[in-house]
């Protein structure tokens, strides 16, 4: 998981200050735990300083999820400094909130709440400590006039977690930081893909968000920006498409120089209309009427649903289902059309209906369902480069730990698969054993294979499984 972002802000400079700014870009990035399956790991990033002067990174403080983050990258800040040299780097923390499915034969008791074994719950954990300090070989960190530092930090899951649940951030465990590679002013540092947001307004070129997570984004558009907008909401789809309140998805490229640029814009939603983004955790097709959990992860245009939340979502079969993403490789017998096309482990947006019900167990029903990305880590278990296709195993426990039980998953690859950390950008990289994240709509394909397909816009080399 990588996390970036932008500000026009000026800072305090650092212990050997000169004339002329620099601008640095913050992301950060997550590793997955064993014996329990984290399905959000939200927590709110208060602060990042640079040391000597007090210099601050972030203009605010920004919530993230990491177990959102195992292939993606989010935004943090790009701030704009005096130059100078640096030796540290403090970041503070605060809030964390833990949606676990409990793996273990025994309960487990946070703060209070007991989650029995199997059973998926939303935890409070302290936190050991409020900040860490980060001293290693990226210091002494020199920030040049006029150019461009890009700084990544990669959150372990399973480090900051400890055998009770609570958190211990350290330096060189749980956070480590690294360099981004140097760009030039206009190229893409790093890619951040689906942020879930409302247009804020319009003008010219610039695109102003609201994201579900709170932070304000200027988005600049250009003539390869891809508009996916519906026919009957815009038949000639381009910049003209867009309009002030709309609910959207979009892909973006944090440039070097601080910019983000508009690579994609999926349209979900009229003005003032209210959708959940979230994990679907299991389905139920034996009433006549079907329905599913949903681990609520991000909410627009409604303070009824909280993110950690599971709702119980009711899917009428007049409900409009669609694939948000733009492009992605074709997978055989594969559809969203119907609640049958419904299966575990799914990122969906879903309109919330009228009929909400609030509280501690929400139930709405949903008309327009859109399948996302998921992210998935897992163990080669054979690669057919013939055929584009790659099997895997070792798969979580949203998998394997409650029917029907799923313990291999198809990933399907092609022409738009992009291939990070492995040795060729094509499936030749890849071999039984190796640890992967596939990110990608995922398909319920059980009927015709036995198990499901990830239809991988990326596939990414880890180091572990989850």
């Amino acid at each position: 998981m990588t996390l970036s972002g932008c500000t026009a802000n000026s800072s305090s400079s650092g212990s050997t200050a000169s004339q002329g700014q620099g601008t640095v870009n913050l992301v950060v990035s997550d590793t997955p735990p064993a014996n329990i399956t984290v399905l959000s790991f939200r927590i709110t990033i208060t602060g990042a300083v640079l040391q000597p002067g007090n210099v601050s990174l972030l203009p605010r403080p920004v919530t993230v999820d990491l177990a959102q983050l195992v292939s993606d990258t989010g935004f943090l800040a790009s701030t704009v400094i005096d130059s100078g040299t640096f030796t540290s780097l403090t970041m503070t923390y605060a809030n964390p909130q833990v949606t676990i499915q409990n793996n273990r034969t025994t309960s487990i008791t946070v703060a209070g709440t007991t989650c029995a074994p199997g059973a998926i719950c939303t935890l409070s954990p302290a936190l050991n400590q409020a900040s860490v300090t980060v001293s290693n070989t990226v210091f002494p960190l020199t920030v040049a006039a006029n150019s461009t530092t890009g700084l990544a930090l990669d959150l372990s899951i399973p480090d900051l977690l400890q055998s009770d649940l609570s958190i211990t951030l350290a330096s060189g465990t749980s956070v480590n930081l690294s360099l981004l590679s140097s760009k030039t002013a206009a190229s893409q540092q790093v890619e951040i893909d689906d942020v879930f947001a409302t247009i804020k307004s319009i003008s010219g070129n610039s695109v102003t968000v609201q994201t579900a997570l709170g932070a304000e984004l200027i988005l600049t558009s250009g003539s390869s920006t891809v508009y996916n907008y519906p026919a009957s909401i815009c038949a000639s789809a381009g910049a003209s498409c867009l309009a002030a309140g709309q609910v959207v998805k979009t892909n973006l490229s944090l440039l070097g120089e601080g910019a983000l640029a508009l690579n994609t814009i999926t349209y979900i939603g009229g003005s003032g209309a209210s959708f959940a983004e979230g994990l679907v955790l299991s389905t139920d097709n034996t009433s006549s009427t079907p329905t599913m959990q949903v681990l609520v992860q991000r909410v627009e245009n409604t303070s009824s649903l909280t993110p950690g939340q599971i709702a119980t979502v009711v899917v009428p079969s007049s409900a409009a289902f669609s694939v948000a993403s733009a492009t992605y490789p074709a997978v055989n017998s594969a559809s969203f059309a119907t609640s049958a096309d419904l299966i575990a482990g799914q990122e969906v947006i879903l309109a919330v209906g009228s009929d909400l019900v609030s509280g501690d167990t929400p139930n709405f029903t949903t008309n327009t369902l859109y399948l996302e990305s998921s992210q998935t880590i897992g163990r080669v278990v054979s690669v057919d480069t013939t055929n584009q296709l790659v099997v895997i195993n070792g798969l979580s426990g949203l998998y394997t730990g409650q029917a029907p039980i799923i313990q291999q998953m198809d990933v399907q690859a092609g022409t738009s698969t992009s291939y990070i950390g492995f040795s060729s950008s094509n499936l030749n990289g890849l071999a039984a054993g190796q640890f992967v994240a596939a990110k990608g709509p995922l398909f319920n394909t059980t009927a015709s294979s036995s198990q499901p397909t990830i239809s991988a816009t990326e596939l990414r080399k880890r180091i572990a499984g989850n």
